[in-house]
């Protein structure tokens, strides 16, 4: 038998997600890029062609990258941590490693060469 507080006590229901825009033109891609909340639907097989082809050529380049850092210092950042560029006045350029929040803890220890 229920009682009444079982009715009471419950959750709230989680609110909907929300709806995702629809482009189909590269003129609607580029509005829909600009806006950070919604999710975005492209509709066009040739338009969503071309956005998967710069996914993957950069997901290459991400790859090689980490491939490069891990065979020059002997550690695969990819898993552990967040990489950032920063280029300031004067054309200099700043990396900054940050550890992702799950990993910190559990680095792999590399002897020192």
């Amino acid at each position: 038998m229920l009682l009444e507080s079982d009715y009471i006590h419950t959750d709230l229901p989680k609110p909907l997600p929300p709806m995702p825009m629809r482009v189909s033109r590269s003129s609607q891609l580029t509005a829909a890029l600009r806006q950070r909340a919604r999710p975005i639907v492209i509709e066009d097989q040739e338009l969503a062609r071309q956005v998967v082809r710069l996914l993957r050529a950069r997901e290459f380049v991400a790859h090689m990258m980490s491939h490069a850092i891990d065979r020059s210092y002997a550690a695969n950042i990819e898993p552990h941590w967040y990489v950032g560029q920063y280029i300031l006045p004067g054309n200099v350029q700043k990396v900054i490693l940050k550890p992702k929040p799950n990993n910190a803890e559990r680095l792999p220890r590399h002897p020192q060469a």
